[in-house]
């Protein structure tokens, strides 16, 4: 086969999109399942599990541990690589896992590297923020060296989960939505909306 006819399939697409990441594949492969991005808020609004995170919810596994299993903020370390998670309903045990926009980030950061305004939004130095990078609405699912950048494996956007999800890097004009957290018993509570938008520019 011609060099030409390999690439015939591609000369639509950006060469930086061909080279994404083999992890982003493979954990776009554990949220193929999910509604899109677009979802109404309609359907959001009726379906418990397509709700955005609601004040109470838990956090639960997807990647990290035992899927579906919840959070024990005492087993999250520094330098760890974030996990990924969704909110749960702790009475319902529903999962709100219908919504790509409602897969988070969730790592320990070091004390030193969290900025005041953020600290308050953190269990005990526990963040989580949106895990789509609002650049072009791929799954972040890595943190750099410094502990506390997350780092969009598509296109390099980097994030600083310390001052509120900053941006460090581009090409991502955006910076990442928190979700405020509490330690509950054993587990990672939401204590209110997230603060910021969601995913990229539509």
């Amino acid at each position: 086969m011609s060099e030409k006819e390999k690439t015939a399939g591609n000369e639509d697409q950006p060469e930086e999109n061909v080279d994404c990441c083999r992890r982003n594949l493979m954990i776009g492969a554990l949220t193929m399942a999910v509604a899109p991005l677009g979802a109404s808020r309609v359907e959001a609004e009726t379906d418990a599990s397509s709700m955005l995170p609601q004040v109470g919810d838990t956090l639960v596994y997807l990647t990290g541990g035992p899927r579906n299993e919840i959070i024990d903020p005492a087993d999250l370390k520094v330098g760890e690589e974030p996990k990924l998670a969704y909110p749960m309903d702790p009475k319902t045990k529903t999962v709100r896992s219908r919504s790509r926009l409602n897969l988070l980030l969730v790592a320990r950061l070091p004390a030193d590297d969290v900025e005041k305004d953020t600290q308050s939004l953190t269990a005990d130095e526990v963040v989580a923020y949106s895990a789509v990078c609002t650049h072009n609405g791929c799954v972040i699912s890595a943190m750099n060296e410094t502990e506390h950048e997350f780092v969009c494996n598509c296109h390099g956007s980097t994030f600083d989960a310390g001052d509120r999800g900053a941006i460090v890097h581009g090409p991502a004009t955006r910076r990442l939505a928190i979700l405020p957290l509490k330690e509950g018993d054993g587990d990672l509570t939401v204590a209110a909306d997230f603060i910021g938008r969601l995913g990229p520019p539509r």
